[in-house]
């Protein structure tokens, strides 16, 4: 087959799940009912989430309302660099990127 005819050539469907019970991109509710469906149970599904699911995502909510930069901050530090008033603590550094480095193996 060469390239011109497989440009021209409708696109061919893809093998199913075979075999496999429910069909591609169907969820099935354990009840027997699909998502948005009427099934075959009468309560429906029902999700618990844990306490520290739950902390999780109202921290993760607190953290995504936070700024990304701290302003203030980065005002501070350019004013003092402007100034020459800014110093770099080479040995603070250094302990930082140790700290991270053995964190991290």
């Amino acid at each position: 087959m060469s390239i011109n005819e497989i440009k021209n050539s409708p696109p061919q469907p893809r093998p199913t799940s075979e075999g496999r019970g429910a069909p591609e991109n169907t969820a099935v509710r354990s009840d027997g009912g699909t998502p948005g469906g009427k099934g075959g149970g009468a309560g429906g599904d029902r999700v618990t989430f844990s306490e520290a699911a739950t902390r999780l995502s109202e921290l993760t909510r607190t953290v995504s309302e936070q700024p990304v930069v701290d302003s203030k901050r980065v005002g501070e530090i350019r004013q003092a660099i402007q100034e020459g008033r800014y110093e770099v603590n080479l040995e603070r550094i250094a302990d930082r990127l140790m700290a991270m480095e053995k964190k991290f193996s």
